[in-house]
């Protein structure tokens, strides 16, 4: 496993990332565990079992695998709000989106309740941030074989 350095990111609102860059192999595959992330405190487990599953997705095999795992400072009050702001005007341009489709082959009450269903539906799968939430984010990439690969997995670990 090379490590080729650690360094931070600052992001949307101004949240900052500390990010680990890795190369591995099918044969280090198991050293993964060995891994320890600070920022993630108690959940670094959680953060390990992360990083193996998106290694397995990969399916590198003999090839190079290139991982970058960015760990969050915990969010403050104001940035948890500007995400869930985020969340909010989601949901709401989705169901304009399906109200205005259903209104098109329904009647209105038919598509305003298509709408209402949908911003609802938005906001159960979306997630709620909360101050002192820690965002982790694993990206991995493989050159080679059938060609450029890429993935991108998300956690967020809850205060």
């Amino acid at each position: 496993m090379k490590f080729e350095g650690t360094f931070q990111y600052m992001g949307n609102h101004g949240i900052v990332f500390n990010i680990s860059q890795i190369t591995l192999t099918d044969s280090e595959r198991g050293r993964l565990r060995e891994l320890h992330f600070g920022e993630a405190k108690n959940a670094h487990y959680e953060v390990n079992s992360k990083v193996v599953e998106v290694y397995d997705k990969m399916l590198a095999k003999n090839l190079p695998c290139l991982m970058m795992i960015g760990i969050s400072k915990p969010l403050t009050r104001q940035q948890g709000d500007a995400l869930n702001a985020q969340r909010t005007t989601i949901a709401n341009l989705a169901a304009t989106a399906f109200t205005a489709a259903a209104k098109a082959v329904a009647p209105s009450y038919v598509a305003i309740s298509v709408g209402a269903g949908v911003r609802t539906y938005a906001n159960e799968i979306l997630p709620t941030y909360h101050a002192g939430d820690v965002l982790v984010s694993i990206e991995a990439q493989v050159n080679g074989g059938i060609g450029p690969q890429r993935t991108l997995s998300t956690l967020i670990i809850k205060t």
